[in-house]
């Protein structure tokens, strides 16, 4: 899936002038990052090619910027120059975002500038001025984001064809696809990741179990609960099972995933069940549940077999269909030998930190 990621950079404007030694023709300038690079036209094609090699960059701030112009100019050797020019204070300033798209960012900042290009009285016309000036750079969409203090604008971005993509804490995100065929930009969070406990303690043949406060379709069930944004499974089922009962556990494996549509916001969720083993104290002890408060009405070590009974029970208001599978899968095998297995791989990507791969279990060399 491609994904569309906001950049980490401030919003910095500039404007690349080059000049071709070769013919004196003048070329693309564009906006961009303060190391962006000239779009400058191809002689035998008039398409645009990167050119890296720039002569002279100046860098412009919207201040030093006023009452000059943009110039975007087309050549090629089978058409004559044309070209169309672009006031800076009709323009929204933006920079060049992934996948050939462009963003604009509003700032979140209520202070009375001169020629405030996010002013509310001239933002709808500057918007469609710049819709015009990336269909002609040929961009695939434009992305805005809008902080809560400047909502008002999100009225002008909805008449200019813009629909929410996500809002996320003080801020929302808008885009418009440019393209003349189908949309691709990717719906934003499709799915939501939970994990859930099997624990069980060996030497008393029991296993973790909690009763919420709401909605229970069951006596009893594993302790679990939603992971948070940048944490792994190992993480959050560990962190979650803490949180409910207090007890202390070491993550073991992956037994199963379960796939299901239409949840809560109306995404689809990823259940990853997990194989832990209780973790005993300095006396070696594993202690005694506590619910959580506010939460958790009941938690308990079940015995084992008393837990596969409800479980395994074919009526089907007693029974549990997928937990069924998972104490199928806990009991065929030896330990953990059987499980989806957990080997942290490094990235491919430059910086980037190791991730989680979770596979089948390998066989020895």
């Amino acid at each position: 899936m491609n994904r569309f990621s906001p950049p980490k950079q401030s919003l910095v404007l500039c404007i690349l002038t080059v000049m071709s030694l070769s013919c004196g023709r003048r070329v693309l300038l564009c906006h961009g990052r303060k190391h962006a690079a000239a779009f400058l036209p191809s002689a035998r094609s008039g398409s645009c090619r990167l050119q890296k090699g720039a002569s002279s960059i100046k860098r412009h701030t919207p201040a030093t910027i006023r009452n000059q112009s943009i110039r975007f100019s087309t050549t090629s050797s089978h058409s004559a120059k044309q070209s169309e020019e672009y006031d800076f204070d009709g323009i929204l300033p933006f920079e060049k975002h992934s996948h050939n798209s462009i963003k604009i960012t509003v700032p979140d900042d209520e202070k009375s500038i001169d020629n405030d290009p996010f002013d509310n009285a001239s933002f709808h016309s500057k918007l469609e001025a710049t819709i015009a000036t990336a269909q002609k750079l040929h961009k695939s969409a434009i992305w805005i984001t809008v902080p809560i203090s400047k909502a008002r604008l999100i009225e002008h971005a909805h008449t200019s064809g813009f629909t929410f993509h996500h809002a996320e804490g003080n801020s929302a995100t808008l885009s418009k696809w440019l393209l003349n065929e189908e949309s691709r930009i990717p719906t934003f969070a499709t799915h939501q990741v939970g994990v859930g406990a099997v624990c069980i303690n060996k030497l008393t043949n029991e296993i973790l179990c909690v009763r919420e406060k709401r909605n229970n379709y069951r006596p009893w069930k594993m302790p679990g609960g939603l992971a948070e944004l940048g944490e792994h499974l190992d993480e959050a089922v560990l962190r979650e099972v803490y949180e409910e009962t207090g007890i202390q556990t070491k993550f073991l494996s992956v037994l199963g995933i379960r796939h299901t549509h239409g949840l809560q916001f109306g995404r689809s969720d990823l259940y990853f069940v997990c194989r832990l083993e209780p973790v005993p104290d300095e006396n070696g002890q594993v202690g005694k549940p506590v619910p959580q408060e506010g939460e958790i009405e009941a938690a308990a070590w079940v015995c084992l077999d008393e837990y596969r009974d409800m479980v395994n029970d074919l009526d089907e208001k007693v029974g549990h269909p997928m937990m069924r599978q998972i104490m199928r899968l806990v009991d065929q095998g030896v330990e953990n030998e059987l499980d989806i297995q957990r080997t942290v791989v490094s990235s491919v990507v430059p910086g980037r930190k190791g991730s989680p791969v979770y596979h089948a279990a390998l066989r020895d060399d």
